[in-house]
């Protein structure tokens, strides 16, 4: 089993964080995470990941209170896992404007 983890950076003080367990040209589990850089720390701000042994989304609170999705269908994890990144790639800002709103 391989597992790897690694950043994608994205303008205006966000990354995507990515980890996932590989064994044999699959990709077993999967965590992929939005952070943004907000009043000097990184912020959790939402999540992808196979936690409870299916994919979902966490959008996660400043008061570390998370939002989840409802169980997504995909037909394998490596399918799930490149959604998740194009998501957050598309939708990093809706997202991090979102998290700032609940700040306030």
């Amino acid at each position: 089993m391989d597992e790897r983890e690694y950043f994608l950076l994205l303008p205006n003080g966000a990354i995507i964080r990515v980890r996932y367990a590989k064994d044999r040209g699959r990709i077993l589990w999967f965590t992929v995470q939005l952070e943004a850089f907000l009043n000097a720390d990184w912020c959790p701000i939402s999540r992808y990941d196979t936690s409870h042994g299916f994919v979902h989304r966490d959008d996660i609170k400043p008061n570390g209170d998370q939002i989840k999705s409802l169980p997504m269908s995909f037909s394998d994890n490596e399918t799930a896992l490149n959604f998740a990144i194009d998501d957050f790639r598309l939708n990093y800002l809706l997202y991090i404007e979102r998290y700032k709103k609940w700040i306030h």
